[in-house]
C-alpha cells in the first residue's frame, strides 16, 4: 500500500517539518486576511483567487519540484542506491510523484479549502462553473501535470545529454503546458470552450464539460503509466513495448473521432489518425535513447525465432511508424476507392472513385512521399547517434533536417529548380515519379546506416546467450 511507501514517508519526513506544517497554513490566512480587509471582494471572487492560488501552487512549484526530486537524488549521488534498495517500480513511482511535491501540494489544498468554503457561499447562478467540476479538474491538472513532468525528467534521464538544470527546466515546461491545457479549458477566458456548446466525436453529441473530463482523466492515467514503465527501466526491469503499442491505437483513434465532415469522413479519418502517427513516430525516437547494441540484440533474438524476448528490444518509433504505415494506406485505399473501403459495382462508385482521385490524387502521392521521408529522417538520425558524437546526435539532426526542409526549398525555387523540389519536400510531390527522389535518398541512407551500425555494435553474440533479465 501507497501508505507504507518508504520512498513517500521519506520525503514526507523531509519536507513536511513542524514548522512548514503550521507556518504554512498562518501565512496563507494572512495573506487573504489582508486582501479582504483592503478590498471589499465577494465570496465568487475570494473563490477565483483562491483557485488561482491552487493553480499557481501546482502549476509552477510543484512540476519544478518533482523534476528536481530526482535530478538531487542524481547530483547527490543517492540515486543508484535507491535503484538498489529493493523497493518497486509503483513505490518508486508515487513517492517521487507525490513525495517530491508533497509540501506543495500541502499548501495548494490549502486553497483549494479556502476556494470550496467560498464557492459555498456563493450563489449558484454566479459560479461559471458547478463546485465539484472545479475541484476536478484542479485535481486533475495537477497531477497530469506532474505526470508529465516527471516522464519528460526520466526520459531525459535515460537520454542523459542534458545539464542538470537544464532537464529540470524542460521537465517543468513540459509539465506546465499538460497542465495548462487540462486546467485551461474551464476559463471564461478561453472563448472556444465558452462556445463549444456540445462536442461532436464519431459523430454521436457529448456534453462538452463531461467528454472534456473524462478525456484529461484518461490522459492522467496514461501519463502515470508512462512514469511506471519508465521506472521500471530504472531499476533495471524488462519493458515490452505493448504500453506504447496502446497508448498509439488509443491516440489515432481519439484523434480521428472529432472529424465529422460529411463529405471523405472516412478518408478525412483515415488521413488525421496517419498525421497523428507520424507526428508520434518522431516523438517516439526522439524520447528513447538509440543504443546500437541493442539494435543488434533485438535483430538476433528475431533471427533465433525468439518473438518474445526480441519485442524488449523494439524501438518505440518503429511501432509508431508501423501504425503511419497502416492508416497512410488505408487512406490511400479509401482515396482510390472513393471514400470507401470495398469494391461496388455501380456507376455511381466508379464516379465517386474518379472524382475523389481527382480532387484528392495529389494527397495520395504526399502521404507516400511523407513515409518515405520520415523512414529516411529516422535513417538519417540514427546514423549520426551510431557516430561518434552521440550526446548531441539529436539536436544536429534537428538542425540539418530544419534546414533541408525550410531554407533549401525557398533556395530551389529562387534558382528556378523547381522541378528538384520533390528531393527535399514531401509537399511537391504530384506524380508516381516524384518518389523516386525520397526511395533513392532512403536507399542511400539505408546503406550508410547499415555500414555505420556493423561498426558500431561489433560484437560476438552467441546464439545460447541471455541478455540479464530481472
Amino acid at each position: 500500500m501507497m501508505s507504507f511507501n518508504p520512498e513517500l514517508q521519506r520525503n514526507v519526513w523531509l519536507q513536511m517539518s513542524w514548522a512548514r506544517l503550521f507556518v504554512a497554513p498562518i501565512l496563507i490566512g494572512i495573506l487573504l486576511a489582508g486582501i479582504l480587509s483592503t478590498i471589499k471582494l465577494d465570496p465568487e471572487a475570494v473563490a477565483e483567487a483562491a483557485r488561482w492560488g491552487f493553480v499557481l501552487l501546482l502549476a509552477l512549484w510543484s512540476t519544478r519540484r518533482v523534476a528536481d526530486s530526482l535530478a538531487e537524488e542524481i547530483s547527490g549521488g543517492t540515486w543508484e542506491g535507491q535503484r538498489m534498495s529493493g523497493l518497486s517500480a509503483w513505490s518508486m513511482m508515487w513517492g517521487k510523484l507525490i513525495g517530491g511535491a508533497i509540501f506543495p501540494w500541502y499548501c495548494a489544498l490549502i486553497c483549494l479549502a479556502i476556494m470550496v468554503w467560498y464557492g459555498l457561499q456563493s450563489p449558484p447562478s454566479e459560479l461559471r462553473l458547478p463546485l465539484w467540476q472545479q475541484v476536478a479538474t484542479l485535481l486533475i491538472g495537477g497531477l497530469l501535470g506532474q505526470a508529465t513532468a516527471l516522464t519528460v525528467a526520466l526520459l531525459l534521464r535515460r537520454k542523459a545529454q542534458f545539464r542538470r538544470r537544464l532537464a529540470v527546466t524542460m521537465a517543468q515546461v513540459a509539465g506546465l503546458v499538460a497542465s495548462g491545457m487540462a486546467i485551461g479549458w474551464d476559463y471564461s477566458a478561453n472563448p472556444w470552450a465558452a462556445a463549444v456548446g456540445e462536442i461532436r466525436w464519431y459523430d454521436r453529441g457529448f456534453d462538452p464539460w463531461l467528454f472534456y473530463m473524462v478525456s484529461a482523466g484518461i490522459f492522467t492515467l496514461w501519463a502515470l503509466l508512462a512514469v511506471w514503465r519508465l521506472m521500471r527501466l530504472e531499476l533495471l526491469y524488462n519493458n515490452r513495448p505493448w504500453a506504447w503499442a496502446l497508448f498509439m491505437a488509443f491516440a489515432v483513434a481519439y484523434a480521428a473521432g472529432f472529424v465529422h465532415w460529411e463529405i471523405e469522413a472516412l478518408t478525412s479519418r483515415f488521413a488525421v489518425a496517419f498525421s497523428i502517427a507520424a507526428a508520434l513516430t518522431y516523438v517516439a525516437f526522439f524520447a528513447e535513447a538509440k543504443d546500437p547494441v541493442r539494435y543488434r540484440w533485438g535483430l538476433a533474438r528475431f533471427a533465433a525465432l525468439q518473438w518474445y524476448r526480441a519485442l524488449e528490444f523494439m524501438p518505440w518509433w518503429l511501432i509508431s511508424f508501423t501504425f503511419a504505415v497502416a492508416a497512410g494506406a488505408a487512406t490511400i485505399w479509401s482515396i482510390a476507392m472513393g471514400g470507401h473501403l470495398t469494391w461496388q459495382d455501380s456507376w455511381w462508385f466508379t464516379f465517386q472513385q474518379d472524382a475523389s482521385w481527382f480532387a484528392l490524387g495529389p494527397i495520395a502521392y504526399n502521404i507516400a512521399a511523407l513515409l518515405l521521408f520520415a523512414l529516411r529522417d529516422i535513417f538519417f538520425l540514427l546514423w549520426l547517434n551510431f557516430g561518434g558524437t552521440r550526446s548531441r546526435a539529436d539536436l544536429t539532426g534537428l538542425v540539418i533536417l530544419a534546414i533541408v526542409y525550410f531554407p533549401l526549398p525557398m533556395l530551389l525555387v529562387a534558382g528556378h529548380l523547381s522541378q528538384f523540389l520533390p528531393a527535399v519536400t514531401p509537399f511537391s510531390a504530384i506524380g508516381p515519379m516524384a518518389a523516386i527522389w525520397p526511395a533513392a535518398e532512403l536507399a542511400a541512407m539505408a546503406v550508410l546506416l547499415f555500414i555505420r551500425w556493423r561498426q558500431a555494435s561489433r560484437i560476438d553474440i552467441a546464439e545460447d546467450r541471455d541478455e540479464p533479465t530481472i
